[in-house]
């Protein structure tokens, strides 16, 4: 009785150490330090992002380049921007417009002010030949 139950207690921690040997667990510390260096990336893009300019001078700009252009730009005052909800309404300080005219006009206006000026373009529309594009300029 005493040899079987030898026999079957050297049996069970046989099987224990090979089922033990043969699970391997992933090192946490390979993975732990990717992720740190990951954030740390991030963290060194961010830092490079230019700080955003004034937002009066911003707004000039923007101005000025529809103006120059002949596409009116018209100011749209908070219960104009409650109406529509086509505008932004994140954390940064802006001030919103519509721009309007001919299409190819509005569109090239658009694209040079956002090349210069940090801008969001929202909802637009089309009619009789005439666009509307809904703009924020943002800024500090």
């Amino acid at each position: 009785m005493l040899i079987a139950l030898v026999v079957v207690a050297m049996g069970g921690l046989k099987l224990t150490m090979t089922l033990g040997e043969s699970r391997r667990l992933p090192s946490d510390f390979a993975q732990l330090d990717s992720v740190n260096n990951q954030y740390q990336q991030d963290i060194d893009e961010i830092n490079k992002v230019q700080v955003l300019p004034k937002l009066e001078g911003s707004w000039r700009k923007a101005y000025a380049i529809a103006e120059l252009t002949g596409v009116e730009f018209k100011p749209v005052d908070e219960t104009g921007k409650a109406d529509l909800q086509h505008f932004y309404s994140g954390p940064l300080r802006n001030w919103s417009a519509t721009v309007s005219g001919k299409p190819r006009a509005v569109l090239s206006v658009a694209k040079k002010i956002q090349s210069q000026v940090p801008t969001f373009l929202y909802d637009y529309s089309i009619s009789g030949g005439i666009m509307k594009l809904n703009i924020t300029v943002v800024g500090t």
